[in-house]
C-alpha cells in the first residue's frame, strides 16, 4: 500500500454512506453528518469540484479494534500495551502531497472550510492536527486544534493548556514565533494517537505502533510529516498577536465561550492529488469518541496502579465521553470500591462522577450500570460527594470558575453479603 493512499484505501474498505448531490460547505456538509453514525463521503462540493469531503470516520470502539484486529472487549487493555511502548517510525525523502502546492493568499477558497452552525457564519477546520517541537527538549508532538478562519492565510487557533500551548508559552517568552505544520486528512491510526494526551510521546510513534510499524514521515524543515497526510499546512503561531476564536460547539454540545487565541498565520500549502478534507462534527459521536476512548487506557494504568483487579473503565456517551465514568473491578477487600474511585477522579480531573461497578456489569451498557445502582447501592453508604474541586473548563455548570463537585458511587457488592443473592439469574 503506498502510505500517501492509506486514508483513500482505508475508506475504500469501509464503505462509507457517499452523498453525490452537490454539497454547499455553508451548513449542508454538517446537516448531513448529523444524519449518520457512521463514515460519510461527500464527492461532489459545491465551488470545490476537486475536492472531496469526509467526516463521521472514527465513531464507534469498533472502528479502532478493527484497525487493531483485536474483538472490542480487548481494546482497552490493547491501547493501553501501545501507549506504554510508542515505536520509532520510518522516513522517507518525498512525498505525494510536494507535488501540489497551492495558493494561500485566500486559504478559504482554495479548501473547503466548514461552517458548522450559523453563529457569526464561522468557517473552521475541526480535524486539524498540529506538528510542533518543544525548543527545550527537541520532542516532537501532534495535538489536535481547531481552527478558526480570519481572513486570508490567517486562523485563530484554539490552543488548550496542553503541550502546544507549552511549547507556544515557551517561544512567546522568548519573542519568538513557534514554528508548525498542521495537517489534515489521516489514517484513524493517527488521529487516535493524536488524541492522546501522554507527557514526553510523540504520538506519531504511538501511531506507528499502532499502524504495526508501517507509517513513513518526511521531514518538512525539522518536523517530521506523515506521507499519508492529504492537506500540510506550513506556517508560524505568531507570539505577538491573538485574535478572537467562536463561539463555537464543544463535546458537551454546548457553546464554547469565545476567547483570545493565538493567530496561526499560514505560509505554504500541499496538498495530494484527488484531496480528501477531513471534519469533526463538533459535539457529537467522533468528538466524543477521540477525547474519551485516548483517556481511557490511561485512567486503567494508573488505576491499576491502586486496584490491581480493575477490570475495564469507560467514559460515558451520556457524560459526554468526558465528565462521566464507570469502572468496574474485583472486589477483594472492602473499600477497593472507593479507592477505585478515588484513583479514577485523580487519574483524570476533569471528571464529575465515577460509578465502581463489580466485574459482572458491563461497563459499555447503561441499562447493566443502572441495573447494577438499583440493586447493589445503598445511596446513604456507597455515595461520596467531594466538594470545591478542581473541575473541566468544558463543564457549564461550573460556570466558568473551574471549580465544582465530584461524587463517586460505589455499586460493588459487600463482601459480606452472598454474592449469589445480587446476581441476576441466567436468562433475565
Amino acid at each position: 500500500m503506498m502510505e500517501q493512499e492509506r486514508l483513500k484505501n482505508y475508506l475504500k474498505v469501509i464503505s462509507p454512506i457517499k452523498i453525490e448531490e452537490d454539497v454547499s460547505t455553508r451548513l449542508e456538509v454538517s446537516n448531513h453528518l448529523r444524519k449518520y453514525d457512521c463514515a460519510v463521503l461527500f464527492n461532489h462540493i459545491k465551488e470545490y469540484p476537486s475536492w472531496n469531503i469526509v467526516g463521521n470516520i472514527c465513531t464507534s470502539r469498533r472502528v479502532f479494534a478493527d484497525m487493531l484486529t483485536v474483538p472490542t472487549n480487548l481494546l482497552l487493555d490493547t491501547l493501553a500495551e501501545a501507549m506504554n511502548r510508542p515505536t520509532k517510525y520510518g522516513k522517507v525523502s518525498d512525498a505525494g502531497f510536494l507535488k501540489n502546492e497551492i495558493e494561500v493568499k485566500n486559504i478559504k477558497k482554495r479548501i473547503p472550510l466548514v461552517m458548522f452552525y450559523p453563529e457569526k457564519e464561522r468557517y473552521y477546520s475541526s480535524a486539524t492536527i498540529f506538528l510542533a517541537i518543544d525548543p527545550d527538549t527537541g520532542q516532537q508532538n501532534a495535538s489536535f486544534h481547531r481552527m478558526m478562519h480570519l481572513n486570508g492565510n490567517r486562523f485563530s487557533v484554539r490552543v488548550v493548556p496542553r503541550d502546544l500551548f507549552n511549547i507556544y508559552d515557551k517561544n512567546k517568552q522568548k519573542g519568538r514565533h513557534t514554528k508548525v505544520i498542521a495537517i489534515c486528512g489521516v489514517h484513524p491510526a493517527i488521529s487516535l494517537a493524536a488524541a492522546t494526551s501522554y507527557q514526553n510521546m510523540n504520538e506519531l510513534e504511538l501511531a506507528n505502533t499502532f499502524l504495526k510499524g508501517e507509517l513513513k514521515c518526511i521531514d518538512i524543515d525539522g518536523i517530521d510529516v506523515p506521507v499519508e497526510t492529504e492537506v500540510v499546512m506550513m506556517g508560524q503561531l505568531l507570539h505577538d498577536e491573538v485574535a478572537d476564536e467562536g463561539p463555537f460547539v464543544d463535546i458537551t454540545g454546548t457553546w464554547d465561550k469565545v476567547r483570545r487565541e493565538p493567530v496561526f498565520e499560514v505560509e505554504k500549502v500541499y496538498i495530494q492529488n484527488d484531496p480528501i478534507w477531513q471534519v469533526i462534527l463538533p459535539g457529537w459521536t467522533e468528538h466524543r469518541i477521540l477525547m474519551g476512548l485516548t483517556q481511557e487506557p490511561r485512567i486503567l494504568n494508573i488505576v491499576r496502579n491502586t486496584v490491581p483487579s480493575v477490570k475495564d473503565v469507560v467514559l460515558t456517551r451520556g457524560g459526554v465521553g468526558w465528565l462521566h465514568a464507570v469502572v468496574s473491578i474485583s472486589k477483594r477487600h472492602e473499600g477497593e470500591g472507593q479507592n477505585a474511585g478515588m484513583a479514577t477522579l485523580s487519574a483524570h480531573p476533569s471528571l464529575k462522577r465515577v460509578i465502581v461497578v463489580d466485574d459482572d456489569i458491563n461497563v459499555n451498557n447503561s441499562e447493566s450500570v443502572e441495573w447494577a445502582l438499583a440493586t447493589r447501592l445503598k445511596p446513604d453508604e456507597g455515595i461520596t460527594f467531594v466538594k470545591g474541586a478542581r473541575s473541566s473548563s468544558l463543564d457549564p455548570s461550573s460556570a466558568g470558575t473551574g471549580v465544582s463537585a465530584k461524587w463517586i458511587v460505589d455499586a460493588t457488592i459487600p463482601l459480606n453479603r452472598n454474592r449469589r443473592d445480587f446476581e441476576k439469574v441466567e436468562g433475565n
